[in-house]
């Protein structure tokens, strides 16, 4: 474990006189800590694209009599509180597409691989050779780039329910808009228009 106050040039000069095992130890350990960070970053942005969509409903009433804001600071405060299970079971009582179902599914037996058994066949970095960091070290690398994956594919998911409209760009950056927005005013869809 490095001191909290370690400078930039000691964490290099500490790295520089790693062993390889050392080394790949510290790239697993490393990959741990971006495979959480990137499992927190898909939730966060699967819990605020719930949010936004005011198609998403909730079992519990917000009560109508409540303004907007009071209600998106309610529905935030649970969907915050839920588990990424119960999230997959909110969108399971919508328009969601089974296939698009069984993706998200996917998607959290490999957060709950991170999450829950990772370890349970002996993984611990201190106890791993070499070749052993790098195949996890590997794995972990492929659920970070399967949860940067879904948090792109949660707007697709979400245009083909009927929840948003997308405009995809070529920088390969989305707008999205709430389709909940025509319920609200009392309007058809703008696709249903054409």
């Amino acid at each position: 474990m490095f001191p909290p106050d370690i400078s930039k040039a000691q964490l290099v000069e500490h790295i520089q006189e790693m062993s390889e095992l050392d080394f790949a130890r510290f790239r697993y350990c490393q990959e741990m800590m971006g495979t959480y960070l990137a499992i927190g970053k898909f939730e966060d942005h699967l819990i605020n694209a719930m949010l936004m969509c005011d198609r998403v409903k909730l079992k519990k009433v917000l009560g109508t009599d409540t303004d907007r804001w009071a209600q998106m600071v309610t529905k935030k405060s649970l969907l915050q509180k839920s588990t990424l299970g119960s999230l997959i079971k909110i969108l399971t009582a919508h328009s969601i597409a089974l296939a698009d179902l069984h993706y998200l599914q996917w998607i959290k037996d490999k957060r709950d691989y991170f999450v829950h058994r990772l370890f349970h066949d002996g993984a611990w970095p201190g106890e791993l050779d070499s070749e052993s960091c790098s195949l996890m070290t590997r794995r972990l690398v492929a659920v970070q780039i399967w949860m940067s994956r879904a948090e792109r594919n949660i707007w697709l998911i979400f245009e083909r329910a009927g929840f948003v409209e997308l405009d995809l760009y070529s920088d390969g950056s989305i707008l999205a808009m709430n389709v909940g927005i025509y319920d609200f005013l009392g309007l058809p869809d703008s696709e249903s228009d054409q």
